[in-house]
């Protein structure tokens, strides 16, 4: 039996408009079937939320839930926050705004903007949430910039590394913070 041809590699740069979106969708629709996302939005905020899961264990919250996440094993209510970021870019960025504070704490985790990779997380305290956020009248809510996320909370960088690389397999029946 003769062996199988090589696949075509995946080249978006040939592939027409309609091509790129139906393949877009057929991403989506995986990434939801291995349970990395679950709704139909940019990826990244279901991604970082799933990493959460992953890495500090428990449930996430429904998507009608509006001031937290993932609620962990032992009752931790988090707010997931999430961005994606050129790393030459210098200029000031917003993680999401924070409308309510029913949380215990917050996490933000940054990604680079061409590939996905994690460049950092970090874990704040709702205390220190509300201490970095600057009051937006308009939109009735606070915003967090990255640079000042970056200056206090607490490093689990090494932790949600371990959980992306681990993406591929089934989730762990307990995590590596507990």
């Amino acid at each position: 039996m003769d062996a199988p041809e090589p696949q075509t590699p995946f080249e978006p740069a040939y592939m027409s408009v309609r091509e790129l979106l139906a393949s877009y969708v057929a991403i989506l629709d995986e990434l939801t079937r291995r349970g990395v996302i679950r709704t139909r939005n940019s990826p990244l905020g279901d991604l970082a939320e799933t990493l959460a899961v992953r890495a500090y264990g428990g449930t996430l919250a429904p998507n009608s839930q509006k001031s937290y996440d993932v609620l962990t094993r032992d009752n931790r209510r988090i707010q997931v926050k999430a961005r994606l970021v050129t790393r030459l870019d210098k200029r000031s960025q917003n993680f999401s705004a924070f409308r309510s504070w029913d949380f215990d704490s917050a996490l933000f985790l940054l990604f680079d903007t061409n590939t996905y990779d994690l460049i950092w997380a970090r874990e704040l305290t709702l205390e220190e949430v509300q201490r970095i956020g600057r009051r937006v009248e308009h939109t009735n809510s606070s915003a967090i910039l990255v640079r000042d996320v970056a200056a206090v909370g607490k490093e689990v960088t090494s932790v949600f590394s371990y959980a992306f690389d681990a993406i591929d397999e089934p989730p762990n029946t307990h995590s590596p913070i507990s």
